[in-house]
């Protein structure tokens, strides 16, 4: 059990235990440790034995949650600062500043994907929701933007709080059309410029001469 003097409980969630610090107004976040050993959880784009791809939930190891914490704050989510591991070793703590409550969720989810330059790719056939961004010369899948995951800054902005992440596989990416795409895609929106007008389901010509 972890109890403290001066830090507020928040609920926890499936990867951490979350402390509010009212005199600093950040939150501290404690990734603990699995019975099987893994620290937080992670998502990778897998091929199944019907030639289809899925999106796996699978468990992370240290290595991964800290490239995590990273990637995203990198790219553009709520501001993280990795503290470090505890004394004990089973928990790796994170910081954030404090965030508020969204105000409408679905305008706020898209808001804040696009602060992180991601964008959701159409018609992929995957049951679990993804989007896709850039950073560091690599695709990256972002997934498990739910209620809890989205929130406001100091300022009012949407933020992405907490996600799972993936790199893109580059197995995927010669067998997976929309996949190369979305990269191609968010590659450039990384760059600072628009991407191409896709031709989307619908709009293809019968004329073939064209």
């Amino acid at each position: 059990m972890l109890v403290s003097d001066f830090l507020v409980p928040l609920p926890s969630g499936a990867e951490a235990h979350p402390y509010r610090d009212d005199d600093w107004n950040v939150v501290y976040k404690l990734f603990f440790l699995g019975g099987d050993g893994s620290l937080g959880r992670k998502i990778a784009l897998e091929e199944t034995e019907n030639d289809r791809f899925e999106i796996k939930l699978l468990p992370a190891r240290l290595i991964d949650t800290l490239e995590k914490l990273s990637v995203l704050n990198e790219a553009g989510a709520h501001p993280t600062e990795i503290v470090g591991l505890s004394t004990t070793a089973d928990f790796l703590i994170a910081k954030q500043p404090l965030a508020f409550p969204y105000q409408d969720y679905t305008s706020d989810r898209e808001t804040a994907t696009h602060a992180l330059g991601a964008l959701v790719p159409p018609f992929t056939n995957l049951e679990r929701q993804v989007a896709v961004f850039w950073l560091d010369s690599n695709g990256w899948l972002i997934s498990d933007l739910h209620h809890r995951n989205i929130m406001r800054d100091r300022e009012g902005n949407p933020t992405i709080i907490d996600a799972l992440i993936g790199p893109v596989p580059r197995k995927a990416m010669r067998k997976l059309a929309w996949l190369r795409n979305a990269v191609e895609d968010a590659e450039t929106i990384r760059s600072g410029h628009k991407p191409k007008k896709r031709i989307e389901f619908g709009e293809e010509s019968d004329d073939d001469s064209l």
